[in-house]
């Protein structure tokens, strides 16, 4: 990545930052913000938001690795406990992503990560 490049990575992450502060887009409730995505199988990963963005409606199933459908932030597997969460990542962390991962996070896109136990 040349310096130029990296530059232009932190401007539009700091635009992102005054979006996410300023935009009603972003000023939802979290405290119970639950999507579960399942996949042809039928197993079910059950996630949740730690900060408002936008999220895929397909995620890699939890178990077998196969594509799973989001239930649109309906929690259809109550006695699931969330075993991943949906992170907006630090710039240290944008600037080490793919391209493609880069892009989808500077347009308010989150990450997701195992939640530790």
């Amino acid at each position: 990545m040349t310096k130029k490049e990296r530059k232009e990575i932190e401007h539009q992450y700091l635009r992102l930052q005054y979006e996410v502060a300023h935009n009603d887009y972003y000023k939802i409730d979290l405290s119970n913000r639950i999507n579960v995505y399942t996949c042809e199988n039928g197993h079910a990963t059950k996630t949740i938001c730690v900060d408002p963005g936008v999220t895929p409606f397909m995620h890699l199933c939890d178990t077998c690795g196969s594509m799973a459908r989001s239930s649109f932030f309906q929690d259809t597997h109550p006695n699931l406990e969330p075993t991943q969460e949906w992170f907006r990542p630090t710039l240290k962390q944008v600037l080490k992503m793919s391209e493609e991962m880069r892009e989808h996070v500077l347009q308010g896109g989150l990450d997701v990560r195992n939640i530790k136990k």
